[in-house]
């Protein structure tokens, strides 16, 4: 009769400590991801993820989630094809590049009339998203961007040069 009784107790006092997520947490940095439990993908996991597939995102700006307006994030689409290039849509033009591993980073240089230098990035895998850390001098371990989805193949028909 103890051991059913202290059964019961123990029972209430776990259920008490279940929490429901009030609601989706935002990470913007590689601590805060490592933190709750992100991982870090490798090379081949990273080509894995991207290579061949068309993604979905959304930029993260911690000043914005500071005045409580995430959702005004932009967001943008993109195919990254097997060999190497890549083409991005941010709702305003077709921007065209090329993406490369440089070991468990990807770096993605992209066309555009005013030169911009190769950006490389860490990636994270927390729950469904994945989470792209600079790893620029001036931004080095913020999280720049979230992949909220993907999909296989180019399905927006995003035209590749």
């Amino acid at each position: 009769m103890k051991i059913i009784l202290f059964s019961m107790v123990w029972c209430f006092l776990l259920a008490g400590c279940v929490t429901t997520p009030v609601g989706e947490r935002e990470y913007y940095t590689d601590q805060e991801l490592l933190s709750a439990g992100g991982l870090q993908l490798r090379g081949n996991d990273i080509a894995g993820i991207v290579s061949g597939n068309t993604l979905y995102g959304r930029y993260l700006e911690q000043s914005k989630a500071e005045e409580g307006n995430s959702e005004a994030d932009p967001r943008w689409v993109e195919f990254v094809s097997n060999d190497g290039r890549v083409a991005y849509y941010n709702f305003t033009q077709l921007i065209q590049g090329n993406w490369q591993l440089k070991t468990d980073l990807i770096c993605f240089s992209y066309k555009m009339e005013i030169p911009q230098p190769e950006n490389c990035f860490v990636v994270y895998a927390l729950d469904d998203k994945h989470y792209f850390v600079s790893t620029r001098q001036q931004t080095m371990g913020q999280v720049v961007t979230v992949v909220l989805g993907r999909k296989n193949g180019n399905v927006e028909g995003l035209k590749l040069k």
